[in-house]
């Protein structure tokens, strides 16, 4: 799959500099345990994978930089990411409100006190997860636009 496209290029950028020496895409199933080996919490990497991948018509299951992860297939765009113990959602303009309103947060405080502000960070288009039911239909809305995108 290739990922390196304008979309990708402020996540891409953040997970170089995270983890050295990790293929910029690898299969999912790539590594000997990739629910406990990749840097996130298991729950974490169950939700992405196991909870709201199954929404997607298509596997989008994947290691970006040695990080759990969904990509569209066909355009590469990174849909969603595991962060520790939280994961990014890319969602459209449209969800942005809803999201919000569910829960979703564009900054998040760690254990140690540092903040991450997502959108800074990976892009406008980014929110921390907030474990909404709705969160696998917005993935797939995000899904279905980059399947009709040019």
């Amino acid at each position: 799959m290739h990922i390196n496209i304008p979309q990708n290029s402020k996540v891409l950028q953040y997970l170089s500099g995270t983890k050295t020496g990790m293929p910029a895409f690898a299969a999912w199933n790539s590594v000997p345990d990739p629910y406990y080996g990749c840097g996130c919490h298991p729950d974490i990497v169950e939700r992405l994978w196991d909870r709201i991948g199954p929404a997607l018509p298509k596997n989008g299951r994947c290691l970006i930089h040695g990080t759990p992860a969904l990509a569209h297939p066909k355009s590469g765009v990174i849909l969603a990411l595991g962060i520790g113990t939280q994961y990014g959602l890319r969602l459209t303009t449209s969800l942005a409100d809803e999201a919000i309103r569910a829960g979703a947060k564009k900054e998040n405080i760690w254990s140690d006190g540092s903040r991450m502000n997502i959108q800074d960070t990976l892009g406008n288009d980014w929110f921390f997860g907030c474990w909404s039911s709705n969160e696998s239909a917005w993935c797939r809305t995000v899904y279905d636009w980059m399947e009709h995108s040019p």
